[in-house]
């Protein structure tokens, strides 16, 4: 066992709370572009904030990087699709 990982269970779940805590940061970066991406898509009069091709190409993009850094694709596509409804959900709604 490599000697930064965790020996207990509250060592583990500490580090992934941090790694939790990491993860909001990323996703609240993430919804700011998410919300400039809606008001350019407004701007050019594109209503719809869904875009399949998009969405697929993600999804192939995320699985192979996923596979490259040792995550399960299966997994990182599960979170991916909840992920790509939930800010296409979020960003329909700023629209509003």
């Amino acid at each position: 066992m490599d000697a930064q990982m965790p020996h207990n269970i509250e060592q583990v779940r500490a580090a992934i709370d941090n790694i939790d805590a990491q993860l909001i940061s990323l996703l609240a970066e993430r919804q700011s572009f998410v919300t400039r991406a809606g008001e350019v898509k407004a701007g050019q009069g594109i209503q719809d904030a869904h875009d399949p091709e998009r969405v697929e190409s993600i999804l192939r993009a995320r699985r192979e990087q996923a596979l490259d850094a040792g995550l399960d694709p299966e997994v990182a596509e599960r979170i991916w699709k909840e992920l790509l409804a939930a800010f296409t959900d979020y960003e329909q709604n700023a629209a509003r």
